[in-house]
């Protein structure tokens, strides 16, 4: 590629693609001629290539220089030629009038066609306007029809709210206030069938008639099962009365229950004396029951109050859990003397062992003391062994030497002593310790 000395600015130029298109070669081709000299070139700043319009335009002049001259046709050739062509306007006019032909006799088609046409839509509208007239006559037959129907149904709507509106009335009286919402929901249900069975013809009183008789059937049921349920609920609250003051309230409620599940069994017209004895003997288990709980507790708290004045709550836990085991595996009907002879053997273990505990503990502590005691000894016998001249004087004063010692009482007192020693035994097994220490 050659060095071009000029401004790159000023030079007007191609990309080598532009080079390629104007010289109808390829980009290879392209490349190729700068690198072997035909195409003068340059690189931009951004390092692409740019090809020297001059350079394209010698090349280009080049090639229209080799061009072979085209030579003129022969008069033989340039007669068929314009034969040729004379034939082919022929055809074209033959062809250009048969397609006009052919035009014609389709707008002739379609005009017959659209006359079809337009004598149909005049026909389908006339059939159209005819059934528009027997339509509009049926709908005038049907609106009186459906004038008649609602005047008749506003009547017999009039009639039943009427009469509704009545029974309603007579069942919000006072004297129906026991009725629950779901037995005046079925009473009004049926009125309002008997209602409804009515037509609008029917006379005044004879409706009232009617439906206060409708109204005292259906009451009737209610009303014995209303009585059947007062006398239950008197039942119960008798029953009641046999239990104890203390009972809790979830035993009430079972109570209630079981008195409730045994008069079940009995109908309206059952003798109340046999639902009584019934009563009684439902809630009878209950009663024994809550005996046996109030046994149990009085127990219980009389063997947490037995126990010695160290016992943790832990220990007044434990015991009560026992006691509740026993007092849970004995029978409902069982004496009370029974049932504290049965919890008297845990209640004296549980003392004893109270007590032992406390007895250890006292001895630990005791121990501690005596140990303290023994210690406190070696720097009165160090002091007593210097006097009588068995140690010298730096040994008495050596802390070092008094703190082993000190630790080997303390280990010896720690590994000999039970806590039931007294304070001369436990001095002389101090001494005994240091002199054994001391040889």
């Amino acid at each position: 590629m050659k060095n071009i000395g000029k401004n790159r600015s000023e030079v007007e130029s191609y990309s080598v693609s532009e080079a390629a298109a104007v010289l109808g070669v390829s980009v290879p081709t392209v490349k190729r001629m700068v690198a072997e000299g035909p195409l003068e070139a340059y690189r931009t700043p951004g390092s692409h290539l740019r090809i020297l319009a001059e350079s394209i335009e010698s090349i280009r002049e080049g090639q229209k220089t080799r061009r072979r001259p085209v030579r003129d046709a022969s008069p033989v050739l340039q007669n068929r030629r314009e034969r040729v062509e004379e034939l082919t306007l022929e055809a074209q006019e033959h062809r250009a009038r048969r397609e006009l032909e052919k035009l014609r006799a389709e707008e002739r088609q379609e005009a017959e066609r659209r006359e079809a046409e337009a004598e149909a839509r005049e026909e389908e509208a006339a059939q159209r306007q005819a059934q528009i007239e027997v339509e509009r006559e049926r709908l005038q037959r049907q609106k009186a029809e459906q004038r008649r129907e609602r005047e008749a149904e506003q009547q017999l709507a009039a009639f039943r709210s009427r009469w509704l509106e009545a029974a309603a009335g007579t069942i919000n009286e006072s004297r129906y206030a026991w009725l629950t919402p779901t037995q005046r929901k079925e009473v009004l249900e049926t009125l309002e069938t008997e209602i409804e069975s009515r037509q609008p013809t029917e006379d005044h009183r004879y409706m009232a008639s009617v439906l206060a008789h409708s109204l005292q059937a259906a009451l009737e049921p209610f009303e014995a099962e209303r009585k059947a349920q007062e006398r239950r609920q008197r039942l119960v609250e008798t029953a009641l009365w046999r239990l104890p003051c203390s009972a809790t309230e979830a035993e009430r409620v079972g109570a209630i229950t079981a008195v409730r599940e045994a008069l079940k069994r009995f109908d309206a017209m059952a003798d109340e004396s046999e639902m009584r004895v019934a009563a009684q003997e439902a809630i009878e288990p209950i009663s024994r029951a809550i005996e046996k709980r109030l046994l149990d507790a009085r127990l219980l708290n009389r063997a947490t109050i037995r126990l010695p004045w160290s016992a943790t709550d832990q220990d007044k836990a434990r015991v009560r859990q026992e006691c509740a085991e026993i007092l849970a595996e004995l029978p409902q009907d069982v004496p009370e003397i029974q049932a504290q002879e049965a919890l008297e053997p845990t209640i004296q273990e549980a003392c004893a062992q109270i007590n032992q505990r406390q007895a250890e503990r006292g001895r630990h502590a005791r121990k501690a003391t005596l140990i303290q005691q023994g210690i406190s000894e070696v720097s009165s016998y160090l002091l007593e062994l210097k006097r009588k001249g068995e140690i010298s004087a730096e040994e008495y004063w050596d802390s070092d030497f008094t703190a082993d010692l000190k630790e080997a009482v303390q280990r010896g007192l720690e590994s000999q002593l039970s806590g039931d020693e007294t304070a001369k035994e436990v001095r002389e097994l101090a001494r005994e310790i240091i002199d054994s220490e001391l040889e």
